[in-house]
């Protein structure tokens, strides 16, 4: 049996060996969570100089050239969208915050030639100076109107067509343009009959556009083109009874009713016999232009369209060109081919043309080659 001193002594003994453990275990976890705590910020020292490294220098993908157009009023979001999607920057939300905190110039619109896999600032300092020559290819192709060549810009300046529209049709540019090139313009200005003053006039082309081209400097080069033909072509109207405004709308009606020049030339020769008659044109072309819309067939109703550019209905050429036609078309507009056809359709499947020289034989080749089932299929 244990007395009372030496049972206080074996209890201070147990209670010293429980407080030598649970310090033991207390430093024990002090260490563990040391640990813990020094791994973390390694992780973190290492993901941040990870970071780092891919932000200054891009990773370590591929570089290879690459064509980067940022479009004027671009927001940083859709910058960093466009640099990611042509895999110039490793990471698009990354890039957004870069944007945010970086102390950078403006970003400049233009056509760029950067690097896949880049560095944030190396591509920020070349967005944010001028690239120079570099330049992109922008097709406005042969017999497009006015519209399609808005959104032709619309697609190239980020904007939208409404915006190309107004600035295509603007009252200032068109006088500017009228002081620079009065010859070649003369008609169009206030006339209040035509749609787009510059319908006719934007002649089809590829331009060589660069980062500091805008809508305005665009219309400028495709002008200068079309008076470029104007003069070449001076000679070859001076043969002719119509204003070059005229030909052009001839070319434009020519331009989509045949394909080769050949035929271009013939059909020029009855557009002529018409207009020589005080005959109707009655171009379906017309009337798709007159109702702002395409349809590869034409019935009655649509040629009752109560509009100036409806040559179902209107005798001479009307206001003015029909879309802006292309080199060869106005070639076939100043150079008919003579002939004593007074009509002429056009094989919707094969685009053959046929031409005749009364109603009657007109009538049968259009229930032979013309049917509103065919006109479906090629609208398809």
């Amino acid at each position: 049996m244990f007395n009372d001193e030496e049972k206080k002594k074996r209890v201070k003994r147990d209670q010293a060996r429980v407080n030598a453990l649970e310090n033991q275990e207390n430093v024990q976890a002090n260490r563990i969570i040391r640990w813990i705590i020094i791994t973390l910020l390694l992780i973190c020292i290492v993901f941040a100089l990870l970071m780092g490294t891919l932000v200054a220098t891009g990773g370590f993908g591929e570089e290879k050239e690459t064509q980067v157009t940022i479009p004027q009023g671009a927001s940083a979001s859709q910058i960093a969208h466009i640099l990611n999607e042509n895999d110039v920057i490793f990471n698009e939300s990354l890039f957004k915050i870069y944007l945010r905190l970086s102390n950078h110039d403006p970003i400049q619109a233009g056509t760029y030639q950067l690097k896949t896999s880049s560095g944030f600032g190396e591509v920020m300092n070349q967005l944010s100076h001028a690239q120079g020559p570099a330049t992109q290819a922008v097709l406005v192709k042969e017999g497009m109107n006015v519209e399609e060549i808005a959104q032709v810009m619309a697609d190239y300046f980020g904007i939208t067509q409404e915006e190309a529209l107004k600035r295509i049709n603007s009252e200032n540019l068109l006088a500017e343009e009228a002081t620079k090139y009065p010859e070649l313009l003369k008609d169009v200005v206030n006339n209040d009959q035509l749609r787009y003053p510059l319908e006719g006039y934007l002649f089809p082309a590829t331009y060589e556009l660069t980062q500091s081209d805008t809508v305005e400097s665009f219309v400028d080069k495709m002008l200068a083109a079309s008076e470029t033909i104007r003069q070449k072509y001076s000679d070859a109207l001076k043969q002719q009874s119509l204003s070059w405004h005229e030909i052009l709308t001839l070319a434009s009606i020519i331009e989509k009713e045949a394909s080769t020049d050949e035929d271009r030339k013939m059909v020029s020769g009855v557009f002529y016999n018409r207009l020589a008659e005080n005959m109707p044109l009655q171009s379906d072309i017309t009337l798709n232009y007159a109702h702002n819309e395409h349809s590869t067939y034409v019935t009655i109703e649509d040629t009752m369209i109560d509009s100036p550019y409806n040559l179902y209905q209107n005798t001479g050429l009307g206001p003015g060109p029909f879309n802006n036609p292309s080199e060869s078309a106005i070639q076939a507009a100043l150079n008919p081919t003579l002939n004593d056809y007074m009509y002429f359709v056009a094989d919707l499947s094969t685009g053959n043309v046929y031409f005749s020289k009364t109603y009657e034989e007109h009538d049968q080749l259009v229930q032979e080659y013309v049917s509103p089932e065919d006109a479906k299929l090629q609208e398809q």
